[in-house]
């Protein structure tokens, strides 16, 4: 019989969980204590200057590395980026909309703003976005897939969130992306709320592109670092391409020849500490194991649901296990408040429009916490 792993012991290991009962992972993750000695480490190397490079560039090539092996993708298919949005321009810079195909599929209520942003403004190139509603009963996947199949091969790309930052609700994303393949469209899945707590097959979802980033359920000790994962088959050329994506990049040649693999939609020296401050996080969950770390957080979601339930606090997350990710957002007067109010108990949630409060326990948490922040959250609730 496999060993049961016991992860609410581990939460020694991430200092903010000694201090307070952390259910903010959605917005900015909680980082594991070995984060500390790599931070060290890289301050160590800012001595080394020029010297530094060398041991920058082996930094960034074993995280993209261990990013791999997170989602069980091939060597080389995974470039690293300052954020997720950037990650879509260099892929949305490779479309040109045409007589047959210039739709795009997003779904804005659903999604990051910041990806809404980006996608919609491809507009003023000469796409027509589409943004997809579902209708009443009809999950997001049934709709994308029925705007696909409305549109045909009109259809561009389909832009989508693997799990809602607005809801927690987690998208049936490769019955999508297979319709989306069917028609010749391509398929960008951003993977942001559910890659660390969600097992993660990049060849299963089978999307042309997904992305992600380190400082939520990935516990990254900082921001300013995504990954972006592009299907071998894709064989787009970078419209803006940089130095790090040349094919030899201390060859600082007069013209550009891209890498092979993903790292040629890598455009200028990236960020270095946050690359130095995401490893300890992924190396965390890759000696842990995702399915460990997604029942917990279903069982510890699950009883999240059970005491907003008995509290009367309406639930806004999806309560089937396969439908939801990492968070529960859950229906209050005044989320704000609730948020400050909690924050002073030493309980940490986080509110967003139309989303409740957000209240994503990492794993390492345990069900009491669960339980007390719910009959907190009530409380104060009957006393605004």
């Amino acid at each position: 019989m496999a060993e049961t792993i016991d992860l609410e012991s581990m939460r020694k290991r991430f200092p903010v969980l000694r201090e307070r009962s952390y259910f903010a992972t959605p917005c900015l993750g909680p980082f594991p204590e070995e984060m500390l000695a790599d931070l060290d480490e890289y301050k160590r190397t800012l001595f080394l200057r020029n010297r530094a490079i060398e041991p920058w560039v082996m930094r960034m090539r074993e995280l993209a590395q261990l990013v791999e092996d997170l989602l069980h993708a091939p060597r080389g298919t995974v470039a690293l980026r300052d954020s997720v949005t950037a990650c879509q321009a260099a892929i949305a810079a490779t479309l040109q909309p045409s007589v047959h195909r210039d739709r795009i599929l997003i779904a804005p209520e659903y999604d990051f703003p910041s990806s809404s942003y980006l996608w919609a403004a491809q507009a003023k190139r000469g796409f027509t976005i589409v943004e997809v509603k579902p209708e009443a009963g009809q999950s997001l996947a049934a709709a994308l897939i029925q705007s696909i199949s409305d549109l045909g091969e009109r259809v561009a790309a389909v832009a989508m969130p693997w799990v809602s930052p607005r809801s927690g609700g987690l998208l049936s994303a490769a019955e999508v992306t297979r319709a989306a393949r069917q028609v010749g469209a391509i398929s960008v899945l951003d993977a942001y709320q559910g890659v660390g707590v969600v097992p993660l097959d990049v060849e299963s979802i089978d999307a042309d592109v997904v992305v992600g980033g380190v400082h939520k359920w990935l516990c990254g000790g900082g921001m300013g670092l995504s990954f972006m994962y592009v299907r071998p088959t894709f064989t787009a050329e970078p419209v803006y391409p940089g130095w790090v994506g040349h094919a030899e990049l201390a060859g600082y040649e007069p013209t550009y020849r891209s890498a092979a693999g993903a790292v040629r939609f890598q455009q200028g020296t990236p960020a270095m500490e946050p690359i130095y401050t995401a490893r300890a996080g992924i190396r965390f969950l890759l000696e842990v194991g995702i399915p460990a770390l997604r029942a917990r957080s279903l069982l510890l979601t699950s009883r999240l649901i059970a005491a907003a339930d008995r509290a009367g606090i309406g639930v806004l997350t999806p309560r089937q296990d396969h439908e939801r990710g990492g968070m529960v957002c859950l229906d209050v007067a005044e989320p704000a408040r609730v948020v400050r109010e909690l924050a002073a108990q030493g309980m940490d949630i986080d509110t967003r429009p139309g989303a409740g409060v957000r209240v994503g326990p990492f794993p390492c948490m345990s069900e009491r916490e669960c339980d007390d922040v719910v009959g907190a959250m009530s409380q104060i609730t009957r006393t605004s």
